[in-house]
C-alpha cells in the first residue's frame, strides 16, 4: 500500500474494509478459529509440524490483533493485515540493522505472513469471512523484499538468458501497447513498466535504492535528478547510507531513456516511477495550494496534470509495487529464476552479478558497489564451484 500507515485500529468500523457486521452472539473468536484450522491440518497426510507450528504463529497473530482492539475474526480487516505485514517489515529492518539473532529475514516473515493468509482463507471457506483480506495488493506492498536479512547463497538469480528474455518480453508488451485499439494498456505505462525491469536487469541496483521504502523516509524513490542518460549512472543511496554511483547498462539506459520522454516529468524532483495508487496520488494532491477538494481531475487521468499545474511532486511507486509490476510480467511471460519461483528483484541483482563475476571478480566488485573483494568472492563463491565442478566434468568427459 502507498499511503501512510495507520497504527492502530481501536474503534474501527466494522463496515471497513468489507467487513460485514454481525451480532455479538456469531461473532467467533479468535482461539476458536485458531482451533477449527489446526484440527484440519492435524488430518492431512503428516502435517503435525504444520499443525504445531501453525498454532504458535497463529497465537501470536492473535496477540497482535488484540493489542488493537480486534478480538473477534469478523473484524479482522485490510487495515489489521497491512499492520501485521508492517510489524513483520520492522522486524527484518531489525535484522538488517543488528545482524543475527535479532529480528527475521525478509523470507521469514514471508512465511509467517502466507501462514496467516491461509488461515484467512480457510475462514472465507467457512463462511467466517466474506473475503480474505491478506490477499490485498495494498497489504502484500507492506511486507518487506524477501532477500533482507538472510545470508543464504542459495538466493534466486536471473540467468543471462532469462535477463534478455524478460527484457524482450517487456518490449512486446510496449509494442502491443502501441498497436493496441482498445487501449487495454497505454504506450507510457507500458514504456514505464519496460523501462523499471529493464533498469532492475541491467543496473545491479537493489530494490531499496530504486523504489519508495515506505518505512525509511531517505528512500523515497529514484528522481530524476539522479539518472544520468549520457554517462549511464544512477546516484542511489547504498546500503552504506551514502550516495553511490550504480551502473546502468545500454539495455537499461536506452529504455529509460524512452519512459522518460514519454513522462515528460514537470522537473528533475519527479520520481522516475510514479506511483499508480490513486489514494495516494489524491491524498498528495489535495494539499497542494489552490487544489479544490472536490477538483474533477483528482481522476486517475487527469490527477497528475493537478501536480504539474500547482507544482506538486507525486509519491513514488513503492517497492511493493514495483515487486508486483515485475510479478506480473513474471507470471505472464512465463519466465521463473533460478529457484523456479516468479522472478524477484533481489535475482537480477544476484544475475548480473554471477555474469560479471565469472567474467571479471574486480567488475562485478565495482558493479554491484561491495566494500570489498572478500565479499564479492563470499557472494558468488558457491556459484564458482559450480562451474569449476562443470568444467572438470568437461574435461573428464572429453578424455
Amino acid at each position: 500500500m502507498e499511503v501512510a500507515a495507520v497504527g492502530s485500529v481501536n474503534g474501527m468500523d466494522d463496515t471497513q474494509d468489507g467487513v460485514t457486521p454481525r451480532e455479538d452472539a456469531d461473532r467467533t473468536t479468535f482461539e476458536a478459529a485458531i482451533q477449527q484450522f489446526v484440527q484440519s491440518k492435524g488430518k492431512v497426510g503428516d502435517s503435525g509440524r504444520y499443525a504445531t507450528d501453525s498454532k504458535r504463529l497463529l497465537e501470536r497473530f492473535e496477540e497482535f490483533a488484540a493489542d488493537r482492539g480486534v478480538e473477534d475474526v469478523e473484524s479482522i480487516s485490510t487495515r489489521l493485515l497491512e499492520g501485521y505485514a508492517q510489524h513483520l517489515d520492522r522486524r527484518v529492518q531489525t535484522r538488517e540493522q543488528q545482524g543475527k539473532p535479532h529480528g527475521i529475514s525478509g523470507a521469514t516473515a514471508h512465511q509467517y505472513f502466507a501462514r496467516v493468509r491461509a488461515w484467512l482463507e480457510y475462514l472465507v471457506k467457512r463462511d467466517l469471512l466474506s473475503e480474505n483480506p491478506a490477499k490485498s495488493h495494498h497489504v502484500e506492498d507492506e511486507l518487506p523484499d524477501e532477500s533482507l536479512g538472510t545470508t543464504d547463497d542459495g538466493q534466486q538469480f536471473w540467468s543471462p538468458a532469462t535477463r534478455k528474455q524478460i527484457v524482450r518480453w517487456t518490449d512486446w508488451y510496449f509494442d502491443a501497447a502501441l498497436d493496441d485499439e482498445q487501449g487495454w494498456v497505454t504506450p507510457a505505462d507500458a514504456a514505464r513498466e519496460r523501462a523499471l525491469i529493464a533498469t532492475v536487469a541491467y543496473s545491479g541496483a537493489r530494490g531499496a535504492e530504486l523504489f519508495r521504502d515506505l518505512d525509511n523516509d531517505r528512500r523515497n524513490g529514484l528522481r530524476w535528478r539522479d539518472v544520468d542518460l549520457d554517462a549511464g549512472t544512477l546516484s542511489v543511496l547504498g546500503k552504506s547510507q551514502e550516495i553511490e554511483e550504480a551502473p546502468l547498462l545500454d539495455a537499461g539506459r536506452t529504455r529509460l531513456a524512452d519512459h522518460y520522454r514519454r513522462q515528460n516529468p514537470r522537473d528533475e524532483d519527479w520520481p522516475v516511477w510514479v506511483t499508480r495508487h490513486p489514494p495516494s496520488l489524491y491524498a498528495g494532491a489535495r494539499i497542494l495550494d489552490g487544489v479544490d477538494e472536490d477538483d474533477d481531475r483528482l481522476a486517475p487521468d487527469t490527477v497528475l496534470d493537478v501536480y504539474r499545474e500547482h507544482g506538486g511532486t507525486p509519491p513514488a511507486l513503492s517497492i511493493g509495487g514495483a515487486r508486483r509490476i515485475l510479478r506480473e510480467h513474471s507470471d505472464a511471460s512465463g519466465l521463473v529464476g533460478s529457484d523456479g519461483e516468479h522472478l524477484k528483484l533481489h535475482g537480477a541483482r544476484r544475475g548480473l552479478g554471477d555474469e560479471l563475476y565469472t567474467h571479471d571478480a574486480e567488475a562485478a566488485q565495482e558493479a554491484l558497489r561491495h566494500q570489498s573483494i572478500e565479499t564479492t568472492h563470499k557472494s558468488y563463491r558457491d556459484r564458482d564451484g559450480e562451474r569449476v565442478r562443470e568444467r572438470a566434468q568437461e574435461i573428464l568427459d572429453g578424455e
